[in-house]
């Protein structure tokens, strides 16, 4: 609507505001008010729950509202299909009753406007048409171009059309009648001369290039509304699924994989005109009429093919194909017995169909499939599966029971090339599509059974919720190792399992990986849920932990199997997920006690550094160096194998090392070798073991070296005496509990006790005068014998070398007599103090130079200022370049506690001896 107004002093004044005069008993309404008032209370009411209802005059010239009805089926709007049909129906429904026959057929024979049906007899072909063309003429349809395989029946049908009206005799022939021998039939072309079904295949020129919408314009000229050749038409379906997957555009070219393909199959498309399908499938009024139907499934598409299988009265049988469908995969991707379940979902639907539309009892239908998956999914309650499974297995048993469903091998399954895809040349030649598989030609079929059908994989999950109780359970502490802690949960997992599932597949036999897994993820889960509680509560509520709690730093989280993980920043890493997230455990728990002693021991006793890098692959075990040395220290093996023992404070020296003597009247001894020697050089001499005795002394540590050729007591007598010829009488000796040297004191106890000896007058005189005192350290206890140790390490340094240059470690005896001095002569000459590097300062203090010493004033005494001066200042000039640089024992450690059990160890040996000490 649109309004002008002319008048600016009338809109000026609309707008203004006119002062009401104010309303009273005494003032009178005006003729304008009055008549304002009337209209109001004329026109306007008020209903019950106040609102205002106002009734406005309308004054129009608009003739009044007609309504109109269709009274023509009209073609190019949306309902035109539906009109066509249900016009057709309302037909025969009300006027069905005065041609039952033609009624029947219009209601089920009919596809659009076409009608497609036949006869048992040229009698009741006669009759059809007749009342057809009466029936649809009450309702102003009028039917043409009829035809028939039977020249009798078109016969009649052009004599009873002659007999029409003039009206209708104008009307050409052509369109009555057809008696051409090819016929299109929805799609299909019909050779009416031998009853058979064809196909003719037009391709046009191929256009350069070859686009998205040129291969799907070529692809969507041919029809195949029953799928006779559904084996190669699932080529070109699959083709334009590639298409779409590609995401190239409509004009764009497409790939050249797909384009190779594109080419050779539509070559080959021409080879369809060259298979024929008889109309007829041999049907006689009193035969027994099956339908058997397959379906299969690949991971490209799925596939349903339906057969009549026709016994005769003789026994005959006879097999047609009759329909097949398919479709490709979901471009999502779906496992293949789920594939194979959707065939069944087809295969069905497919079945009750054609049992409908042929009037065949579901009794005589029988399904076949090559899955026994899906022959297990639907001998199971729907409810038992998942979703997805129980959704498609409800509606295959409403309609099909499971008795009607048997198992046929791949190679015996012609719905198998359907899913596969097959190009024209081949689908040709293959006999098994077009007649079935060979066991429906038989009179007896065998329906088999599978008798192995797992079904594992979609069994519905079983929900159920439990609470979790807080606190230590007992059982945990029972076990002291973690793999028989693992395996005993498993196989009370495993039985709860078998006893649950109501299934013929139970676990048996040894534990899988899969179980262990699940066993220890039970026990991980059990030691968290008693140290971690309540930071899982907080994290199952997606709330921080607390500024103070410990594992904030660590920014733990829930997995999926309800794990309490350490977070980070590693999630984009190559690492494995363990790795980037370890799984948390607490410091304190059996549980971690138990992982700790199975890491050591998978590490063969490794240390706690050892232990820490095989544990930190899959765990972050708080405080895990702690614990690890705490364990590695409580571990016997380790602790025998240990270098580490405890070594007591030494002892104070004896008086025969701090109080000032003559060279070697205090003295040690002790053995080195053995040494192969030989009595002289040169071939045919055997070598036979030598040994070197080591006096030393215990004033000035000098060495003096004796060659013994064995181990015998009067073997080391015979060297002391050269000692004691060489070196002078010797008061004291000291030695280790050889025994040799056991036997030899016994020995020189006898000597010294007789007045007659066969050793040298001045040996003898001094023996006897003075006698020689032997004196053993404790056994096992060579630490008390260290300075002739320290003497005879050093024996091999200088004539090992010399031993170790000759061929096969061989020496002659006199090779070896001469090299006794010459070594004592070097050992001798040892420095016990570095040259200074003061030139005035300068002093080298050697044994040599005391014993030399000691020759030239042997016949006076030694004076304790002498000592003082010579000896003293000597020793002082070791003190602060050597002797400070010395380990001291400034530490003492515990000795042996009563109760206390402990290892004792000999390294000569290698032997522990574990003990525990009483009282």
């Amino acid at each position: 609507m649109h309004c002008q107004v002319n008048d600016n002093e009338l809109l000026k004044r609309f707008w203004e505001l006119e002062d009401e005069i104010p309303m009273s008993k005494e003032r009178m309404y005006t003729e304008e008010e009055r008549r304002c008032e009337e209209i109001f209370a004329e026109t306007t009411r008020r209903d019950e729950e106040g609102r205002y209802t106002v009734r406005l005059p309308v004054t129009s010239e608009t003739p009044e509202v007609k309504h109109y009805r269709m009274l023509r089926v009209t073609f190019g709007v949306a309902s035109s299909p539906y009109l066509a049909v249900k016009a057709l129906q309302q037909v025969a429904i009300d006027e069905g009753h005065m041609y039952p026959m033609a009624a029947e057929k219009v209601s089920t024979d009919f596809y659009m406007d076409d009608l497609m049906t036949g006869c048992e007899t040229k009698e009741d072909g006669i009759k059809l048409y007749r009342e057809m063309n009466e029936l649809l003429a009450k309702g102003g349809f009028e039917l043409q171009k009829w035809t028939s395989n039977s020249q009798e029946l078109l016969k009649e049908m052009k004599d009873f059309e002659n007999k029409g009206n003039e009206d209708e005799k104008e009307i050409k022939e052509s369109l009555k009648i057809k008696t051409d021998e090819i016929i299109k039939i929805v799609g299909l072309t019909w050779n009416r001369s031998d009853d058979s079904f064809t196909y003719k295949v037009v391709t046009p020129a191929l256009k350069e290039p070859a686009t998205k919408r040129s291969i799907i314009a070529d692809i969507s000229r041919f029809y195949d509304p029953l799928g006779w050749v559904g084996p190669s038409i699932i080529i070109s379906k699959m083709l334009i699924q590639k298409l779409w997957l590609a995401g190239i555009d409509w004009d764009e070219a497409v790939p050249t994989e797909i384009l190779n393909e594109w080419l050779t199959y539509r070559e080959e498309l021409k080879l369809l005109s060259n298979i024929t399908i008889p109309r007829w499938i041999g049907i006689h009024t009193g035969d027994i009429i099956e339908l058997h139907g397959f379906s299969d499934a690949s991971k490209d598409a799925y596939a349903a093919v339906i057969y009549c299988r026709v016994i005769d009265s003789n026994g005959g049988v006879r097999v047609a194909l009759i329909m097949a469908k398919t479709r490709v995969a979901p471009v999502r991707q779906i496992s293949i017995p789920r594939l194979e379940l959707c065939g069944a979902v087809l295969l069905t639907r497919l079945m009750i169909e054609v049992a409908t539309v042929m009037n065949i009892d579901r009794s005589r239908l029988q399904a076949w499939t090559d899955s026994t998956i899906v022959l297990a999914w639907l001998n199971g309650h729907p409810n038992r599966w998942k979703v997805f499974v129980a959704n498609r297995v409800s509606e295959i048993l409403s309609s099909l029971d499971t008795h009607h469903w048997s198992h046929v091998s791949s190679k015996d399954n012609p719905a198998d090339v359907a899913s596969r895809g097959l190009f024209p040349a081949d689908l040709i030649k293959d006999s098994m599509w077009f007649q079935g598989p060979e066991f429906l030609h038989k009179k007896e079929i065998e329906y088999l059974k599978p008798k192995d059908m797992n079904t594992e994989l979609e069994r519905s999950k079983i929900k159920s919720h439990g609470t979790v109780t807080q606190g230590s359970e007992v059982i945990w502490e029972r076990f002291s190792s973690l793999t028989r802690m693992i395996r005993v949960v498993a196989y009370c997992k495993r039985f709860a399992f078998n006893a649950r599932k109501e299934t013929l597949e139970k676990r048996l036999g040894f534990l899988s990986t899969l179980e262990l897994n699940e066993a220890r993820s039970i026990c991980i889960r059990q030691c968290q849920a008693e140290n971690f509680h309540e930071e899982l509560a907080m994290l199952h509520k997606n709330e921080n932990l607390p500024k103070r709690n410990h594992l904030r730093t660590l920014n733990p989280f829930v997995d999926k199997d309800q794990i309490l993980k350490v977070g980070g920043r590693l999630e984009h890493s190559n690492l494995n997920k363990l790795r980037k997230h370890p799984i948390l455990i607490p410091k304190k728990s059996h549980f971690t006690n138990l992982l700790i002693d199975d890491a050591h021991r998978q590490t063969l006793h490794g240390g706690p550094q050892l232990m820490m890098c095989y544990l930190q692959s899959r765990y972050w075990i708080i405080g895990l160096r702690q614990l690890a040395s705490s364990h590695f220290r409580k571990c016997v093996t380790c602790v025998r194998n240990s270098n580490n023992t405890q070594n007591q404070l030494m002892g104070q020296l004896p008086s025969a090392r701090v109080t000032p003597s003559r060279a070697f009247k205090s003295s040690c001894v002790d053995y080195a070798g053995p040494f192969q020697i030989r009595t002289s050089k040169g071939r045919g001499y055997k070598s036979h073991k030598g040994y070197i005795c080591l006096f030393v002394c215990m004033v000035t540590r000098a060495i003096h070296l004796e060659l013994v050729t064995d181990l015998t007591s009067d073997g080391f007598l015979q060297a002391f005496k050269r000692f004691v010829a060489r070196r002078g009488y010797c008061s004291d000796l000291w030695s280790d509990n050889g025994t040799n040297f056991t036997g030899a004191a016994s020995e020189l106890k006898r000597l010294f006790a007789s007045e007659q000896n066969s050793m040298l007058s001045e040996v003898a005189e001094a023996l006897a005068t003075n006698g020689c005192n032997f004196h053993f350290i404790p056994s096992r206890a060579p630490n008390f014998g260290g300075l002739w140790e320290a003497g005879n390490k050093a024996k091999p340094v200088l004539g090992g070398r010399y031993v170790q240059s000759n061929t096969w470690h061989f020496v002659s005896y006199h090779n070896l007599k001469k090299m006794g001095p010459h070594d004592k002569h070097q050992l001798s000459n040892k420095k016990e103090s570095s040259k200074s590097v003061h030139p005035v300062k300068s002093y080298e203090v050697t044994n040599k130079k005391k014993i030399r010493k000691h020759t030239d004033e042997l016949r006076t005494v030694w004076t304790a200022r002498n000592l003082k001066i010579k000896l003293c200042r000597s020793r002082a000039l070791l003190r602060v370049p050597h002797l400070s640089g010395v380990d001291t024992w400034g530490a003492t450690t515990s000795n042996i506690v009563i109760k206390s059990h402990d290892v004792f160890t000999d390294s000569q040996i290698c032997v522990y001896y574990l003990s525990r000490s009483a009282y």
